[in-house]
């Protein structure tokens, strides 16, 4: 298949210009802007869920970019701190997405970034994970929220 070019005359000086990626490639350009989308939208799960557990002093120093890796391991350690409800579902959801994170790098590599399919697997595993985390995020609000008679001890099924 030949690449298609463009010549161009500005100024009188000449140039070529040539599509390095070809158009065709929609598929896995869609996968990856998919995969980034999903992983934006973790994180900033992740630092929402981890706005309850700030206070007054933590608050301004919120904005700071962190590696996701430090977000989810302060997101961990702020909620065991706060005695949160549901730690273990929470520990899991944490420890998936650090994994999920590990594989998306992985992802970015030319030889494993071809692969459309492997990449729309790994977005949806970030959604799904982002689902998770939000889940346990209201519970935990609602369960801060409810009238003092209303909390129950366990968890219902």
């Amino acid at each position: 298949m030949l690449t298609p070019s463009i010549d161009i005359n500005e100024r009188g000086y000449g140039a070529t210009i040539t599509t390095v990626k070809a158009a065709q490639d929609h598929e896995r350009a869609e996968s990856l802007r998919d995969l980034v989308d999903a992983h934006r939208r973790l994180q900033g799960s992740v630092l929402r869920f981890l706005s309850l557990f700030d206070d007054a002093r933590a608050r301004s120093t919120r904005n700071e970019p962190r590696a996701f890796e430090v977000l989810v391991g302060l997101l961990e350690k702020k909620a065991r701190a706060a005695g949160f409800a549901r730690m273990r579902e929470l520990s899991a959801a944490v420890q998936a997405a650090r994994e999920a994170a590990r594989q998306r790098e992985l992802l970015f590599f030319d030889s494993f970034g071809t692969d459309a399919p492997a990449l729309r697997e790994a977005a949806r595993e970030l959604e799904r994970l982002d689902a998770t985390l939000v889940g346990l995020c209201v519970e935990h609000v609602l369960r801060l929220n409810a009238p003092m008679g209303a909390r129950p001890g366990l968890r219902r099924a």
